[in-house]
């Protein structure tokens, strides 16, 4: 499976993700490359659509889960999404993505 991913680089484009976005083609993404391991979750406040994302450390799967939009005023009052271990990279995909891939924790990706 390949995507076409928007890299979010700086820690602004990395708070908005995918925020107010009303739809995400099918084989297209964006990828978070944190420089570090990190334990940081996710969260889908002001997120509009259902969408899938695979925690990675240096390219080999970690977790994969699938996420649901959050309605609520208060971002604090939004589910957190995290890995079950640090994680050095996140790809956010339209939901069922990954597991619909057939992805699985120690899974090997590569960006390029």
């Amino acid at each position: 499976m390949t995507l076409t991913v928007e890299v979010a680089e700086t820690p602004a484009a990395r708070r908005r993700g995918l925020m107010d976005r009303t739809s995400l083609p099918s084989g297209t993404g964006m990828l978070f490359v944190f420089g570090r391991e990190s334990t940081d979750g996710f969260y889908m406040y002001r997120t509009l659509i259902p969408l899938s994302i695979v925690f990675s450390r240096y390219g080999r799967v970690v977790t994969i889960q699938e996420m649901t939009p959050c309605g609520e005023e208060n971002p604090n009052s939004c589910e957190i999404y995290r890995a079950e271990a640090a994680y050095t990279e996140a790809v956010e995909a339209p939901g069922g993505t990954f597991s619909n891939a057939g992805i699985r924790p120690g899974d090997m990706i590569e960006f390029f």
